[in-house]
């Protein structure tokens, strides 16, 4: 009697293990891609021959949330992952090839039956094989990527068509940018586009049972953050030193549709790099430090995904440091907010990452940390 009510026990604890296991598994797959690319010529500056035929492998662990949190279903039940790259410039002496790691999320545009239109998002770091460098291998050619690691960011959409609940092919267009943000110079960076053709498999199913309730309305709040921020850059010469640039403001955030807010701000920037330049050029003496700073007005959207948010902004210089030309900039990357609260004086804390570029030219890759009240 008491060995069957052991036995009992054990398979009862199995099967509701099993069970759950198997829910925790809904909506979990693997996903591989194949990338067909070329270079782009985005600065007249690049003189060195395109990399053509460039090949691109994936291999990424890829999850559907099915509305566990509240963020989740406002979002309308996104997928976010982690992917592996191997990239091959098809020409290793010159451009060498990368290895490379980023999370990604992927928003549905159109879902039918069995079809669905997507874009993916994604940022994570690379490591370049063959930058430029001197000693102890000289490849003076390679003027795009100066130091190993870099910043790593695909950005792609996809046709995508559900074959069963396990199986799930894929094909699309891409955006591959490669850059380190002027840390080494020199720094004109590497992208590239082209089409690529995948295949995920999920081994539980690829529909798992979505959460669908009430969610409490948020209010489309006002909050007015102070900002400060630091970033490195090598100025002029390759394996120079290493140059602050020093970012101060604030700015206003409006959140719309209870996941998405809008930014309205100014800024302050110092210019380490110029002052040094300057001085040594004794240019605008006694008046270096005027000459070495920016001022500007931004604007921009952020896309909130609970504790994450991805930004997009726009900004026109007010002041331009001396001898700048460019009139506009941008800024893409990431918030994560370590703190997050709907009452109270303090209601949001935020750790940023943003490369900011001028076109299709990085600038720096700036971190920063965000209050808002």
């Amino acid at each position: 009697m008491n060995l069957k009510y052991i036995f009992t026990s054990f398979l009862g604890l199995f099967l509701c293990h099993s069970l759950s296991a198997q829910e925790a598994w809904e909506g979990v797959g693997i996903e591989s891609n194949y990338y067909h690319s070329n270079m782009m010529r985005h600065s007249k500056k690049i003189t060195a021959p395109l990399a053509k035929n460039t090949s691109t492998f994936e291999l990424s662990l890829t999850k559907k949330f099915k509305g566990t949190r509240d963020w989740q279903v406002r979002r309308g039940y996104p997928e976010a992952g982690l992917g592996m790259f191997y990239l091959n410039y098809n020409n290793r002496n010159l451009y060498g090839e990368v290895f490379a790691i980023a999370p990604h999320l992927r928003l549905r545009i159109i879902t039918k039956e069995h079809f669905t239109w997507s874009l993916r998002a994604g940022m994570g770091f690379g490591y370049v094989t063959n930058p430029y460098q001197r000693v102890p291998k000289n490849n003076l050619e390679n003027e795009t990527i100066g130091g190993n690691l870099n910043n790593f960011t695909p950005l792609q959409t996809d046709l995508r068509y559900i074959v069963n609940e396990h199986f799930e092919v894929q094909a699309g267009a891409h955006l591959i940018h490669v850059s380190n943000a002027s840390f080494r110079r020199p720094n004109f960076g590497i992208n590239i586009w082209g089409v690529q053709a995948g295949l995920r498999y999920f081994p539980v199913t690829n529909k798992p049972q979505r959460i669908a309730r009430d969610l409490p309305v948020l209010k489309n709040r006002i909050l007015v953050y102070a900002k400060g921020s630091i970033a490195f850059i090598e100025k002029d010469l390759p394996d120079g030193g290493l140059n602050r640039i020093y970012n101060a403001g604030v700015f206003a955030t409006k959140r719309y549709l209870g996941k998405n807010k809008v930014i309205l701000g100014v800024d302050y920037t110092y210019n380490t790099a110029m002052y040094a330049n300057l001085k040594y050029n004794q240019r605008h003496v006694g008046e270096e430090n005027k000459y070495s700073s920016q001022s500007s007005v931004f604007l921009g959207n952020e896309f909130e995904f609970n504790r994450f948010g991805i930004v997009l902004q726009a900004g026109y210089y007010l002041k331009k440091i001396d001898q700048q030309t460019e009139k506009y900039y941008q800024k893409i990357g990431a918030n994560f907010y370590f703190y997050k609260q709907e009452t109270g004086i303090l209601k949001e804390g935020v750790f940023s990452l943003l490369l900011k570029a001028h076109t299709n030219r990085a600038e720096l890759l700036e971190l920063g940390l965000n209050f808002g009240f």
